[in-house]
Parts: C-alpha cells; sequence; structure tokens
C-alpha cells in the first residue's frame, strides 16, 4: 500500500522533463546485478531527475530520436565486453557517462549474485557520476 500512495503522488512519466536517463546491460553477473540494483535505487531516490532506460530500445528509431531528447545520459556496462557502449556507438547514440564495472573495480566478471559489498561500491560509483551530471557534486 505504501509503493501505491508513493506512485499516486508522482506526475506521469509523459508530463515530467527528466534530467538524466540512465541504461545498464543488467548482465547476469555480479556487477551486471548489483549495477541494474544501483539504478534502481537512485531512480527511487531521484524520482524526477532520473529515469532508467531500455537499451535495447536503441534500435528502434523513434525510441532513439526519443531517448536522444533527454539532457544527459549515462550507460554502465557490467563487464569487458562492453555490450551496451557496443550496442550504444552502432546507433548512433552518445552518453555523457560511461562506466565499465569490472575494469573500474579491477575484478573479473563472475556468474553469480554480488556480494553486499560488491552492490555498495557499484552504487557510489554510480551515484557519484550521477550527482555529478545533476550538479550535486563534483567528479576529482
Amino acid at each position: 500500500m505504501q509503493q501505491d500512495k508513493k506512485q499516486e503522488e508522482l506526475p506521469s512519466v509523459e508530463t515530467l522533463s527528466f534530467k538524466l536517463l540512465l541504461f545498464t546491460c543488467y548482465g547476469g553477473c555480479t556487477t551486471g546485478v548489483a549495477a541494474s540494483k544501483a539504478v534502481i535505487r537512485i531512480w527511487e531516490e531521484n524520482p524526477y531527475d532520473v529515469k532508467i532506460g531500455c537499451l535495447p530500445a536503441v534500435i528502434v528509431p523513434w525510441k532513439l530520436k526519443e531517448i536522444m531528447r533527454w539532457e544527459k545520459r549515462i550507460l554502465i556496462d557490467a563487464c569487458g565486453v562492453q555490450c551496451g557502449a557496443k550496442l550504444a556507438e552502432r546507433e548512433g547514440m552518445p552518453v555523457d557517462r560511461y562506466i565499465e564495472l569490472t575494469s573500474l573495480l579491477g575484478i573479473r566478471k563472475v556468474k553469480q549474485l554480488p556480494s553486499k559489498d560488491l552492490e555498495n561500491k557499484v552504487y557510489k560509483i554510480i551515484q557519484k557520476e550521477v550527482d555529478a551530471l545533476l550538479g550535486k557534486g563534483e567528479i576529482n
């Protein structure tokens, strides 16, 4: 019931002008799952400024046009395969920030659920970039 009340308080997606669109590969590995959880949490914390984008939708011409109207975009790839970056590049979707988690964290891709520690690290990495793009903090 609490979630329903929260939803009622927000204007519809169509009437909002979001500042930042988040894309992640949602990969089936520790970093992919951690990134997925992080972007959901960040959207919940910033419901008027942030939205999660559907990465596969960039191949649909009218959706790509819609995506390109957003002020800023972050793309998060879980691993060095960089599926998201390759798709965005192929379709001509520029991003304001790109994060590839395994290289950044200095870890290997592992196909299992993440630890809470890894989830927190990934959240902090993504949140730092979100804050910088929303003007809430500085990137060192």
